[in-house]
């Protein structure tokens, strides 16, 4: 079997075996004694089957790297456990190195900045013993701060905590993939004291990259010189001009804004055009290559795109500089199974998982691609084939991280992507020149700055093209899994046949188990409460209770994308109460259409602002805001179901609240605890699932 594959797909077999661990040890966590007894005798056999059979060979392989993945997951979730994670939840004195700014934005005492520390040492404040720390913090400091500088903090410190609802960015893989453990919070600059400035590499970059933005705003202005940064470094998404993240994201092109691969072969070919052009030996020409792209990885804080595309692009100088054959597919699987193996929660990463899927599928699909767009010119053959193979293998991703995808992307590839590929490898270039050569780096950029002006014009013409984006919210496992078994059913004759009927099985399955009709989804806001019914033709009406002392743009980031997720873009009704209502509602019509009337399908839900004297008969479920008002006796016995918040008696309302509810068997949910909870109805019976738990609760037939 192994023998009638080629190469590069043995290699991606593997890899993904290696990242099929990954996934089934965070399902699991099982002990790593476990994936080690599991590993021994696919090793074992591996050795004794390889020229006996193949069939064994591929089984015992794909074992081992399944192994493999687990088990160095299970090592890396076993350290992360270890960290300190008691001293959370008490004010702290914490020292340590400003690694990353996050952001900054302005409160009631000025501005701040929400940095990533990486801990030296921490002690309870008020107290001298001093413990040594591990692991990295987000920390809110007041502006200005220096990156690389170590410093000593006191604050207070809280948990991480995360948001549970479907659609949310998975921040708890992405903090454990950088050991975070604790946030901490210092609103005084007295509080805060520097113990060492940055060293000297640290320095030394940051300086190199003052000078070189310094250098692009003195000939782009301030309009400009942030996005050619974010071309060829990312970040500076702050300072990008309003409205410019969304028009790149609905064209498709918001993979340029992050540094990919694209921007390392760009960089090499900058490089090697430059060698050669200066008669420079293969060997001296890969040296200086290395070491541009470790320069350049260490500009843009080594992403996990970066390092792999910098992996990808040193075996590829190595094989011009040796005159071998570059297998890209080898080169790609080696490239993925070292990062892995090194950070394996990188698997979790978006950035990574589309970085890797559309380099994937330009390798394994851009020969048969290309032979169905044979009969146009070279160059727009080229620009098609290499934009619809990136998209095979992301297109589960695109709609399970945004909900849509981008209509008009293969205009914006034709139209757009090449203007910006120019913009980037004569600011690569640019950037190379203005270590060596000033003039010539201005010159350059003289010339950037109408090309740039015209993608950017370009690129925001197609966005507002009406239906730009294709909406259709967050797709099941059984249709991305259809969606795979498709693709092989296209560029794989040899197995269609055997595909056909799971492939049916996928669709039948992603039709039938969909949620049918009006429901109710309660979300996990934090302080903010959010309640949205939706209708059948996916409108919703939406209930919003902001509350002071939480973000002010948490309907942009919590409530939006759990809406999207859900398949819901057309709000009816939108009442929205509390501190800075007016701003939350502008946020709401910004991502939503807003409809008059109201959807048709009866819920049998009700939600109140508190406990009124006499409770509502004949609904299933009843949802409290508040427990203000009650009695402690009086309970809704009729309902079948209750959703509650803490109120200002705290948590012991709470907890008594539920000691009722489970004394008169009534399941008791709370957004805070359980995460979301969606009331929908399936084959003509009402449930109730919640995030945490997954669990299908069936509370009457209809």
């Amino acid at each position: 079997m192994m023998g009638r594959m080629k190469p590069e797909w043995i290699s991606l077999s593997l890899v993904l075996a290696l990242a099929g661990g990954i996934a089934l040890a965070d399902a699991l966590s099982l002990s790593f004694t476990f994936w080690l007894s599991l590993l021994l005798p696919a090793l074992g056999g591996i050795f004794f089957c390889h020229s006996r059979s193949h069939a064994i060979l591929a089984i015992c392989l794909i074992l081992a790297a399944l192994a493999l993945g687990a088990g160095r997951l299970q090592l890396e979730a076993d350290r992360y456990e270890v960290l300190p994670h008691q001293a959370a939840g008490a004010r702290l004195t914490v020292e340590g190195t400003l690694q990353e700014r996050r952001n900054t934005y302005v409160n009631e005492k000025g501005t701040v900045g929400r940095y990533v520390m990486q801990v030296r040492n921490y002690a309870y404040a008020g107290e001298d013993d001093v413990q040594t720390g591990s692991g990295f913090a987000y920390v809110t400091l007041p502006e200005p701060q220096v990156l690389g500088s170590t410093v000593a903090v006191t604050g207070e410190s809280r948990p991480l905590t995360y948001y549970k609802n479907d659609g949310m960015y998975d921040a708890l893989h992405r903090d454990r993939e950088k050991a975070i453990w604790l946030r901490l919070f210092v609103d005084d600059e007295s509080r805060v004291s520097v113990t060492a400035p940055p060293g000297r590499w640290a320095a030394f970059l940051q300086d190199l990259r003052q000078a070189l933005t310094g250098r692009y705003e003195v000939i782009l202005g301030e309009t400009y010189a942030p996005v050619l940064a974010s071309l060829l470094f990312g970040g500076h998404y702050e300072d990008l001009p309003p409205g410019l993240l969304e028009s790149f994201s609905a064209t498709g092109l918001i993979h340029i804004l992050s540094v990919s691969g694209s921007h390392v072969a760009l960089l090499l070919a900058v490089i090697q055009l430059m060698g050669r052009t200066l008669g420079l030996r293969p060997r001296g020409l890969f040296c200086i290559s290395v070491t541009f792209l470790f320069l350049y990885g260490a500009l843009s804080d080594f992403s996990s795109p970066v390092v792999r595309a910098s992996l990808m692009g040193s075996i590829s100088a190595l094989s011009l500089t040796a005159r071998r054959e570059y297998l890209a597919g080898h080169a790609l699987a080696l490239a993925m199974a070292g990062m892995l193996l090194y950070s394996p929660y990188l698997f979790f990463d978006l950035s990574f998982r589309l970085s890797c899927g559309a380099s994937a599928g330009i390798i394994l699909f851009q020969r048969p691609v290309s032979a169905w767009f044979a009969g146009l010119p070279s160059f727009l053959r080229d620009c098609l084939t290499v934009c619809v193979a990136a998209q095979i293998l992301v297109v589960p991703l695109l709609f399970s991280a945004f909900f849509s995808f981008p209509v008009y992307s293969l205009i914006a590839n034709v139209l757009v992507a090449p203007v910006l590929d120019l913009v980037m490898v004569l600011g690569l270039l640019a950037s190379l020149l203005s270590l060596l050569w000033g003039g010539g780096a201005d010159g350059v950029l003289w010339l950037i700055k109408p090309l740039l002006a015209l993608a950017l014009k370009g690129n925001a013409f197609i966005a507002s093209l009406p239906g730009s984006r294709f909406w259709a919210g967050q797709p099941s496992k059984w249709a991305c899994l259809g969606w795979y078994l498709a693709v092989a059913f296209v560029f794989c004759p040899a197995v269609r046949r055997r595909i056909v009927p799971v492939w049916l099985a996928c669709l039948a399955a992603a039709w039938f188990l969909r949620p049918s009709g009006p429901g109710v989804l309660v979300l996990d806001a934090g302080r903010d409460q959010v309640t949205a019914v939706v209708y059948e033709d996916k409108s919703a009406d939406l209930w919003y209770n902001k509350s002071r002392f939480a973000n002010p743009d948490q309907a942009a980031v919590v409530v939006t994308p759990a809406l999207r997720a859900q398949g819901v873009f057309r709000l009816r009704q939108c009442r929205v109460d509390g501190d800075g209502a007016d701003h939350t509602l502008a946020l709401l019509r910004r991502d939503f259409t807003f409809l008059s009337g109201k959807g048709g399908g009866d819920v049998p839900f009700c939600c109140l602002a508190s406990v009124p004297p006499v409770f509502p008969e004949g609904l299933l479920c009843l949802e409290f805001r508040s427990l203000t008002g009650w009695n402690g006796r009086d309970f809704p016995v009729s309902a079948m179901a209750t959703i509650v918040y803490g109120s200002r008696r705290g948590d012991e309302a709470l907890a008594e609240w539920g000691e009722t509810a489970v004394s008169y068997g009534v399941p008791c949910f709370s957004p805070s605890r359980d995460g979301q909870v969606r009331l929908y109805r399936w084959r003509g019976q009402w449930h109730i699932s919640t995030f945490d738990e997954e669990q299908l609760w069936s509370i009457r037939n209809i």
